[in-house]
């Protein structure tokens, strides 16, 4: 498996499990609206849009460097 692919399935993954800590914060807020915040949901849905755009930006920087890994060897 090249390095490029590697790279690719790891943000996927994280990228996936970023959705997920998302969704189930979401998801208790909903279930629970007396429990939270008045702006829960925006918070949540900032910060973690933010990370998920962080990781991706990174992502990206780690998909070129492994692309240029696998053209050096």
């Amino acid at each position: 498996m090249s390095k490029k692919t590697r790279a690719l399935l790891a943000i996927v993954l994280v990228e996936l499990l970023l959705a997920g800590i998302w969704f189930y914060l979401a998801s208790l807020g909903a279930a629970h609206p007396e429990r939270v915040a008045p702006g829960f949901h925006r918070t949540v849905g900032s910060t973690m849009g933010a990370a998920m755009g962080g990781f991706l930006g990174l992502g990206l920087i780690l998909y070129l460097m492994a692309a240029k890994r696998d053209r050096e060897s």
